[in-house]
């Protein structure tokens, strides 16, 4: 249940707030904290905060099947869609859907004008970024306004400035404006659904927040057309938590990772500056050895960017590239795209390294869902 749903705006920072209660506890306030990454003001809060809480709990009470009672209005178009949500879970996971209970339904509000994209300086944010700069005089083409960046792991400390740092000067350079979303929503539901398949709900949560200020919000695809397995965040499942105000919409699907780093990145001094892509170690930091950043250097490499990214070791050990484990199917993808460049181009230490890390990897390497159920 959410009990206490509120929005409110101070001198620097917009809050949602609601009160967690379900079997495990007595109640744990869930906060979504936004700020101007510059210092401006703070954006306006949403019409209707009790949104920001379907997509956060759906998949949470699906979990625990225990019906989702939100104490406060909900977009109408935003419970058929969570319905629908649902149901790509129990296809997806086997979850079994509950019962979503507002108080009543919310009434229809006007889209505002802001374009927003969630941005970490990863592969596929920048490359969102940057088709979206190159199509900006194309007709009827309505441009990103806001870069959002989520901090759902609550890090702090140098290296969280340091990525925050690379934020603000791509916002900078691109005219954007950014915004910082901090929220306590992971650290509340991670020992009940899994991050593979939560994160694209959390970060429409996140989105939902900001309906006071972005009509449209941009998640970057990880995955292409030509392979689009279940995951949290999917072209059939983010648009499912729009509501009348707001439009979720997943882009980039028509890139596969190779061609966004080739196409687009190695020509973005920019990106290869700020760009950021490990998840072993702290925000920030890329550790420059892990299946994460040895794939992207390789597309790097492939592409003749390597030498110029200030943010990658700026040279390719192929003992390296042989020697690197791959912690999954996604990656054993990503890796399987990298060994077909390579089929094309005159690298062949390289491509047998690659080749190499693939054979090791083809045991143990087929995804099981995180999706846990308490009883």
């Amino acid at each position: 249940m959410l009990e206490r749903v509120a929005a409110e705006t101070g001198a620097y920072e917009t809050r949602v707030l609601g009160m967690v209660r379900w079997p495990r506890n007595e109640g744990e306030l869930l906060e979504f904290r936004i700020r101007d990454a510059a210092g401006g003001p703070p954006p306006p809060p949403p019409a209707n905060p009790g949104n920001t809480f379907v997509p956060a709990f759906a998949l949470p009470a699906m979990a625990i099947e225990e019906p989702l009672i939100i104490n406060a209005p909900v977009s109408g178009r935003l419970l058929r869609g969570a319905r629908d949500a649902m149901d790509l879970y129990h296809r997806w996971w086997d979850a079994k859907p509950v019962e979503i209970v507002p108080t009543t339904t919310a009434g229809p509000t006007s889209a505002a004008a802001g374009v927003g994209l969630f941005f970490t300086a990863g592969v596929d944010s920048h490359y969102s970024l940057l088709k979206d700069l190159r199509r900006a005089d194309a007709p009827g083409h309505r441009e990103i306004t806001h870069l959002v960046f989520a901090n759902v792991h609550e890090d702090d400390g140098p290296d969280h400035e340091r990525l925050l740092a690379r934020l603000t000067e791509v916002a900078r350079e691109t005219g954007k404006r950014l915004l910082i979303v901090e929220t306590n929503l992971r650290s509340l539901t991670e020992e009940v659904v899994g991050w593979n398949e939560y994160h694209g709900a959390a970060l429409a949560s996140v989105a939902l927040t900001l309906e006071g200020v972005l009509g449209t919000c941009l998640l970057a695809s990880t995955e292409e057309y030509g392979h689009l397995p279940p995951w949290g965040s999917h072209p059939l499942l983010d648009p499912l938590w729009s509501t009348e105000g707001l439009s979720l919409l997943h882009d980039g699907v028509e890139a596969a990772r190779i061609e966004k780093i080739s196409r687009y990145l190695v020509h973005s001094a920019l990106a290869l500056r700020t760009l950021t892509v490990c998840t072993r170690t702290q925000p920030g930091v890329n550790c420059g050895s892990c299946d994460q950043c040895v794939a992207t250097m390789i597309a790097l490499e492939i592409g003749g960017g390597l030498s110029e990214c200030a943010t990658l070791p700026r040279t390719l050990d192929t003992e390296l590239v042989r020697q690197t484990r791959l912690r999954g199917w996604a990656q054993s993808d990503s890796w399987r795209e990298l060994a077909n460049q390579l089929a094309t181009v005159d690298r062949p230490e390289l491509s047998e390294a690659v080749a190499e890390a693939l054979a090791a990897a083809a045991d143990g390497t087929s995804w099981q869902p995180m999706f846990q159920r308490t009883t």
